[in-house]
């Protein structure tokens, strides 16, 4: 498995979303699966090259809205809860101002096996998932800082709601005639400065930034993909069906999988997903629920049949794990009610080492940890199809 982490982190090298990189991944990942699928097929689509732009939008209105409370505070209430609903759409995975921005080429590869029953009896789809692209590095992702990313998050987002809440006192006095005290107008200030430095640290992140190698993530989540596909193809039960869908534009926010659902997600609304994501370093862990503000829960049978293989083998160190970070591909389905579940691995202290950083090299991937979790995929497969 090491050897496509290699390909991918080393030969090609950073993937950054819509580049020509990335593009290349996805020719060198077709040329992997072709041989071993019934069919593989290239889903084209157009999306942002970034989250930036779309969430420094938000974050930018929010110190607007703060700044117009004194003047004009009807104004300032309105922007503040139209651009908070919009924020926790976007940040659920439901586009918003991203539609707004300017796109460019992407694509998503997916490769199919099945081995038909002649009766017509058809067992749930096994659909791994694992997306090829790699971020941008930010000084929000400095390993030194990453400790800290989901209190960061967490004050960014208070700060956001202080807003709306003054923005929101401020209007409707201003509606009903009501005076408010002359300081009032000015409390939403030191929220609106930290919000602030967040729109700075994503405008340095696009100007500054370069894109990663992407070893760790996830060039070793592909690897995880790509081998427990070709074992689960190669003794399919009866009536059984296994998907490797690798996803462009995760890094952008999970644009590949939203385009996927999209266009596979009626006939696919019975079958189980399997997220595959950062999994070359560290503890190899089964999420039972992610998201960004909450923790969405996964699947139930694909948590028993992760528990499962975790206490048939002891020796693999297997466990659970509930991953509130940032998004990822398997945040569009939980959201939209889909059978899907991560698996990720994190160090001691439950970071993702390397994460969007230069350091994201293939040579710091573990090999073992690939085979632990292709073992655990495997499993996972043939306990759904019970067999």
């Amino acid at each position: 498995m090491i050897r496509y982490v290699e390909e991918l982190a080393d030969k090609i090298g950073p993937r950054g979303s819509t580049t020509r990189a990335e593009r290349n991944a996805a020719k060198y990942l077709t040329e992997v699966l072709e041989p071993v699928a019934d069919e593989v097929s290239m889903q084209s689509f157009r999306s942002v090259p970034t989250f930036s732009w779309a969430y420094g939008l938000y974050y930018f209105l929010m110190v607007v809205a703060a700044a117009l409370i004194p003047v004009l505070p009807v104004i300032a209430a309105l922007l503040a809860l139209g651009n908070s609903l919009a924020y926790l759409f976007e940040s659920h995975t439901f586009e918003a101002y991203t539609k707004l921005l300017p796109k460019d080429k992407s694509q998503n590869v997916i490769a199919k096996k099945s081995n038909p029953s002649e009766e017509g009896e058809r067992l749930p789809r096994i659909i791994l998932v694992a997306h090829y692209d790699s971020s941008r590095s930010g000084l929000n992702f400095h390993p030194k800082l990453v400790p800290g990313f989901r209190q960061s998050f967490i004050i960014l987002n208070a700060c956001i709601a202080a807003i709306l809440v003054l923005a929101l006192g401020a209007g409707i006095a201003g509606l009903f005639g009501l005076r408010l005290p002359a300081f009032y107008g000015y409390l939403a200030l030191p929220f609106a400065l930290y919000v602030l430095f967040s729109v700075l640290l994503l405008i340095h992140r696009e100007i500054w930034g370069v894109h990663v190698p992407g070893g760790n993530d996830n060039a070793s989540g592909v690897a995880v993909m790509l081998d427990s596909f070709m074992h689960l193809a190669q003794d399919l039960p009866t009536g059984a069906e296994v998907w490797a869908v690798a996803t462009g534009c995760e890094e952008a926010g999970t644009v590949g999988m939203l385009r996927f659902l999209e266009e596979y997600g009626e006939a696919i609304e019975d079958d189980y997903i399997i997220n595959l994501d950062n999994l070359g370093i560290g503890y190899v862990k089964y999420i039972t629920g992610e998201g960004m503000f909450y923790a969405m829960p996964a699947d139930r049978d694909l948590i028993l049949a992760a528990a499962a293989c975790a206490r048939e083998n002891p020796e693999l160190d297997i466990g659970p794990y509930v991953y509130k970070a940032l998004t990822t591909d398997a945040t569009p389905a939980l959201a939209r009610g889909y059978k899907v579940m991560s698996i990720m691995a994190f160090d001691a202290n439950g970071i993702l080492p390397n994460w969007h950083w230069p350091t994201d090299k293939a040579r710091y991937v573990n090999p073992e940890n690939l085979a632990t979790a292709s073992t655990l995929v495997q499993s996972m497969a043939r306990q759904i199809w019970h067999i």
